[in-house]
């Protein structure tokens, strides 16, 4: 009788083992677990902007410095375009992301070469550069958003935006 019972424990034993095939679909499936886990957890970080901290990332770090940790904003599009109301008093300026700006006045100039952009936002990438700004060039600065980092300016006749952190105030002597 106890015979039995060792050679039933055994075969048991025998059968609970996995074959080497069964462990590496496990090992496989684990992997696949891991790396998805990994994926998404990368992708709710990095939802917002291309470089995880300022400064990384493909796009040149100054802008990335002034979009780190903003949401983007959602853009509808449908077939049909409004037309704006005809405004009797002059407005500011208006940005294609509807961030509102304080008001300033003055000049400024390029701590070092800055990008110059249509828009508030690096999300478009170089899509978005006009031109540059280099150490010594002038615009004005009529507009500053604090909290987001960016300036509005006007340069050569257009209304442009650039990282408030690469400029400085110019004496301009007319």
């Amino acid at each position: 009788m106890r015979r039995n019972y060792e050679d039933d424990r055994a075969s048991a034993l025998e059968e609970e083992k996995m074959n080497p095939m069964q462990l590496l679909i496990g090992m496989v499936i684990l992997v696949i677990v891991v790396v998805l886990f990994c994926f998404v957890v990368w992708k709710v970080t990095h939802a917002n902007h291309t470089g995880a901290l300022p400064g990384t990332g493909t796009e040149n770090s100054q802008d990335s410095i002034a979009n780190w940790g903003t949401q983007p904003s959602s853009v509808e599009t449908s077939g049909e375009s409004e037309e704006p109301l005809p405004s009797e008093e002059p407005s500011e300026p208006e940005n294609p992301l509807g961030m509102e700006f304080d008001s300033v006045d003055e000049y400024v100039t390029a701590k070092e070469v800055t990008n110059l952009r249509s828009e508030p936002s690096t999300d478009q990438g170089q899509l978005t550069v006009v031109t540059q700004l280099s150490n010594g060039q002038n615009a004005r600065r009529t507009g500053i958003n604090a909290a987001t980092g960016w300036s509005r300016l006007e340069y050569n006749g257009q209304v442009v935006y650039a990282v408030s952190q690469y400029l400085v105030t110019a004496e301009v002597t007319e």
